[in-house]
């Protein structure tokens, strides 16, 4: 029984890698996502974990702009190791009742392995019809194996419209594949039938990602959302479950000029639609083009933030739309010559694309370090410096972290090449468990630091970063033990 048990303990951390192996973290959702995996003992595996989604997903209380389409807030840090530029982005935010007409269809997937979720989708699709405005237009798609228009594009005037738009979707049964191309394409088919300038043209696909029937292949699919980006048409996704292929849809989203939610459970769905859609929905500004210009003596170590590359000592990022009230965020890590001593790390620019198809310019911004000491000698001085780079710690423990279960897995599989007992199988155990120590400390220290810079932060930062490494905890404790119980 003791083997019985010590082999389905590393079959647990076996499971884990392999279903998340194909994976990423969705935009805006990293924590949601972590901490709903962790709950159930999973391990995150580390091709999974983007750093720039555990950076990018808090809004570090960035202010909404008082004039403009947006704001741009630079804030500097340094600590022991590096020195930090983070940037953040703050979208203009417009009521839902004052935003631009809406050319919206929505595009459901009624596949098979949509079977839990769609009463989900259904009731979140009544709270949107709901909250559509006299003259907006909206159209209903559903894809499985193939794609069909349910309702044709529909200027909402009255209840009566409304209702209809409920009654089918009541009628959606699942059943069939998932052609996730078939669907965006007769989606923006719809579009194209009222596209306007000045309406927010959009599709809303929601889905669980597993595009899985048809001939073409992810890079048709993003092909096809960039094509018809170009076109003023974007995409946003809304995924769903535990099994999604967030890797393709937050792919499509980025590609599409959209935005990406994962949803774990109804009551989550339910908070977007009620009071994020606009964030999915309505640009602020379009087409941003970014640089950050590096002072003299200050190098470039990495970055995040969207796609980047560097030239020289300017990194350059681009980010298709920036969302009604909606914020982003770029961090770079630096390092400084020994000689350089007059604060200044450099400079940031900004070109975007007003509503209005007019050209934007805003910089420089220049940007210093006030102070270069930090709190205790650990905590950089600026809070959302701070809170962003316990992010960063964050997410590369979480990578070190499932590199360890992974190799805990393969160890575990060694077990079978050996009988029992022999002095094989128990050095290939104590392996095993100098794996687990090990990731049981990273845990530990990773807890301590953040919980040190939530404190230092008034408290209540990094909740379900917590609660994922309260889980880990859990899980490689519990294999710890019976690893120790199957080596005595």
């Amino acid at each position: 029984m003791k083997n019985k048990a010590l082999l389905m303990a590393f079959l647990f951390v076996v499971s884990i890698s392999k279903l998340f192996a194909e994976g990423s973290a969705e935009e805006g959702a990293s924590s949601n996502r972590g901490t709903f995996l962790s709950r159930g003992g999973y391990i995150i595996n580390p091709d999974e974990i983007k750093i720039e989604q555990y950076i990018a997903q808090r809004d570090y209380n960035y202010p909404l702009p008082e004039q403009g389409d947006l704001n741009v807030i630079a804030a500097s840090g340094i600590n022991a190791e590096n020195a930090y530029i983070l940037i953040g982005l703050k979208g203009k935010k417009v009521e839902f009742s004052e935003l631009p007409p809406l050319n919206i269809t929505f595009c459901i997937d009624r596949s098979g392995s949509m079977t839990q979720m769609i009463p989900w989708v259904k009731s979140c699709f009544y709270i949107f019809i709901d909250k559509v405005r006299a003259g907006d237009i909206i159209s209903l798609v559903d894809m499985n194996t193939n794609a069909q228009t349910l309702i044709p594009p529909t200027q909402i005037q009255n209840q009566e419209d409304r209702t209809a738009f409920k009654r089918q979707v009541d009628r959606i049964a699942t059943g069939g594949g998932t052609n996730v191309y078939a669907g965006m394409q007769q989606s923006y088919k719809e579009i194209e039938k009222n596209y306007h300038f000045g309406y927010v043209n959009r599709v809303v696909i929601l889905t669980d990602g597993m595009h899985n029937f048809g001939e073409m292949i992810n890079k048709d699919i993003l092909d096809l959302a960039a094509e018809y980006r170009r076109k003023g048409i974007n995409i946003s996704s809304v995924l769903l479950g535990i099994e999604a292929d967030t890797g393709l849809m937050v792919d499509v989203a980025i590609e599409g000029g959209g935005s990406s939610r994962f949803v774990s459970d109804h009551d989550e769905m339910v908070k977007i639609f009620e009071t994020e859609l606009d964030r999915m929905l309505v640009p602020a500004a379009r087409d941003l083009k970014m640089r950050l210009v590096l002072a003299e003596g200050v190098s470039l170590k990495n970055t995040w933030g969207y796609r980047n590359y560097k030239e020289e000592n300017t990194i350059y990022y681009s980010l298709p739309t920036l969302h009604n009230g909606d914020y982003e965020t770029m961090l770079a890590e630096l390092s400084i010559e020994p000689d350089h001593s007059d604060g200044t790390l450099g400079n940031f620019y900004l070109d975007y694309v007003d509503l209005e198809n007019n050209q934007r310019s805003l910089g420089p911004y220049k940007i210093n370090i006030d102070s270069f000491t930090a709190i205790a000698d650990t905590l950089i001085t600026d809070p959302r410096v701070r809170e962003a780079e316990g992010y960063l710690v964050l997410s590369r423990g979480l990578i070190d972290i499932g590199g360890k279960a992974i190799k805990v897995s393969q160890l575990q599989s060694d077990l079978t090449q050996y009988e029992n007992p022999s002095p094989q199988r128990a050095d290939v155990i104590e392996q095993i468990k100098v794996e687990l120590t090990q990731n049981l400390e990273l845990v530990e220290r990773l807890n301590t630091y953040l919980t040190s810079i939530s404190k230092s932060l008034g408290g209540g930062k990094y909740e379900k970063e917590l609660e994922i490494l309260q889980n880990y905890n859990q899980t490689f404790t519990e294999v710890y033990n019976t690893a120790d119980e199957a080596g005595q």
